[in-house]
């Protein structure tokens, strides 16, 4: 028996989040009438990137709002209105279960939404991830719908019925590889800024150049991306073996092409292909550590050094933004691991040169959330922790520990006019429209991680035990889960894992653990070894309590010993 179908009329100017819901938009604006009603965020009617082929200029016809109509359906039929709505109706019909991708004539072939694979912000927030109760803590209230392709359940012949020749070109000609760059656009370049939007230099800057041209540097970007990206499928795959493990093997091989690539490049680098190179060496450092959980990812540094010397006079960072961005990622980067470097390492040409270099521009550290102020205190206290170390004691030590505490106080945090501790915090939020609602998670952001320099000074050059800590933890992780609960795993690892090795009650310790539980799901390993790191200092801290015969909150443990007692070497990104 054929089901009756409902006729429905279609339109070419809703809104695109009415459009993904398949309901009516009435258009009147931003936000449009049924995305206030539903309270979900209503993304408009601008024009979406597409990828364009570089010899004959075609495009994707599904993403025709980025030309007018006329262009936009050249050289297609004009369609009657019954056969047009066939041709919709076939591709409702079509058995999203079918892992065997076919070609069609269709205009309206495009990447296949299976169920499973689109997912809410709600869905992640409300998986029961954690013996400790998480669902509970973060179900509390509703949130807007932000809708993720989801990786968890795919394959790599799984997400698309067709990609377009297009794609492919651009690419390499291999299916398999588009894929992957996919995800990498759509999973990972979201994960790798708190929040994301029009500035992620992981959406645009990393992939343009790695697509720029034919050049050694390009070639080994483009490698890197892929490593990256397939690392990050092998562990959501994880429940299954057999796909891990191939996903992992692809992730090797391209890891294998980056590498020699990158070796030809190197050789005669020349500024031109700065951006390239450095982007590369980045992304093989995320791929160790942060994909794999390696070790191997400080060989990188070491290597960026000396690459980074070789530009002294060009500075091609002040000459170009797609520059300035790369270059302040692998100098922020480098700031933040060095903090959980058991050895003492003084500065470097990344430091005296790169972060010098970069620092200067106010926006420097957005795309960790910090700010310029903090990250350079940050970077100061460590130097000083290491003098410590070595046992030089600088004349001037009261001093610089109190201009530490002058430039981490809250009258040197700029916000946005918000009250951050407003009462009734996520009922607040969910009045607040989406421009201010970035606004205030952007400076939410920021605070935790200033609250994050504090508890670090304590932790490095102060020696306090966690007692002398606990607010300042507490305040890290109040405003983490707020954050996590509006925008999920995209938060920095730094501030919340440097607060983490500090919990010590009962209540802060199960917010970690809801932390670690959602941080598992995005598939960094950096976040796996995170909690063995966390779980392993608690224990310590607790056994040398009772034989102490202390609360566990006066035993102070030094986090980078432990982890190096564990053979690790976190990644804090």
């Amino acid at each position: 028996m054929t089901r009756a179908r409902k006729q429905v009329t279609r339109s070419f100017s809703a809104c695109w989040t009415c459009r993904r819901r398949r309901v009516k938009c009435d258009g009147v604006g931003l936000p449009c009438n049924p995305c206030r009603k539903y309270k979900v965020e209503c993304e408009g009617y601008g024009i979406e990137l597409v990828w364009v082929d570089p010899k004959t200029g075609a495009y994707p016809p599904f993403c025709r709002r980025s030309m007018d109509f006329e262009h936009t359906w050249r050289g297609r039929p004009t369609l009657k209105e019954g056969s047009l709505q066939r041709l919709i109706d076939e591709m409702d019909d079509i058995d999203a279960a079918s892992p065997e991708p076919s070609c069609s004539s269709s205009p309206f072939i495009v990447f296949n939404a299976y169920p499973s694979d689109i997912r809410t912000e709600s869905d992640v927030f409300a998986e029961d991830t954690s013996s400790s109760g998480a669902t509970e803590f973060l179900s509390s209230s509703p949130r807007p719908a932000r809708f993720y392709y989801s990786p968890l359940s795919a394959d790599f012949n799984f997400v698309a019925r067709s990609l377009t020749p297009t794609i492919i070109d651009c690419l390499s000609g291999s299916r398999e590889e588009a894929m992957i760059f996919h995800h990498y656009v759509t999973w990972i370049a979201p994960l790798m800024i708190p929040v994301d939007g029009a500035e992620n230099p992981w959406k645009s800057v990393y992939p343009s150049t790695a697509l720029r041209n034919s050049s050694a540097a390009s070639r080994a970007l483009y490698h890197a991306i892929l490593a990256q990206s397939a690392f990050n499928m092998a562990n959501l795959h994880k429940d299954n073996r057999a796909s891990s493990h191939r996903k992992e093997s692809v992730a090797m091989k391209h890891y294998g092409i980056s590498l020699r690539e990158l070796s030809r490049s190197l050789i005669v680098t020349k500024e031109e292909e700065y951006d390239a190179c450095a982007a590369t060496l980045y992304t093989l450092m995320i791929s160790e550590g942060n994909a794999r959980g390696s070790t191997a990812w400080r060989n990188h540094f070491d290597g960026v050094g000396g690459f980074v010397t070789q530009f002294v006079e060009q500075k091609p960072w002040s000459q170009s933004a797609h520059s300035w961005v790369i270059s302040q990622s692998l100098a922020l980067s480098f700031e933040i691991s060095q903090t959980g470097n058991a050895k003492v390492y003084g500065s470097s040409p990344i430091t005296d040169i790169l972060l010098a270099g970069v620092a200067t521009r106010e926006n420097f550290g957005y795309t960790v959330g910090a700010s310029c102020k903090v990250l350079r205190t940050i970077s100061s206290i460590r130097l000083l922790a290491e003098k410590l170390a070595l046992g030089v004691v600088p004349d001037d030590l009261g001093v610089s520990i109190q201009a530490y505490f002058v430039e981490l106080s809250p009258q040197n945090h700029s916000g946005i006019g918000l009250d951050l501790d407003v009462p009734d915090r996520e009922i607040f939020l969910e009045s607040l429209p989406e421009r201010e609602l970035l606004g205030f998670l952007n400076n939410l952001h920021l605070r935790l991680f200033r609250t994050a320099a504090l508890i670090y000074l304590h932790q490095a050059v102060l020696k306090v035990p966690p007692r002398g800590v606990r607010d300042l933890v507490r305040s890290v992780l109040a405003d983490a889960m707020t954050f996590m609960h509006r925008r999920g795993g995209s938060i920095s690892l730094w501030p919340v894992f440097i607060a983490a090795t500090e919990a010590t009650g009962k209540e802060d310790q199960v917010i970690v653990e809801k932390w670690l539980a959602i941080s598992s799901q995005i598939g960094m390993q950096n976040r796996f070894i995170a909690g063995k790191v966390i779980h392993h200092i608690w224990h310590e801290r607790s056994q040398e309590a009772t034989a102490r015969g202390l609360d566990p909150d006066l035993v102070v443990i030094d986090w980078k010993t432990v982890q190096q007692r564990l053979g690790v070497d976190l990644l804090l990104l």
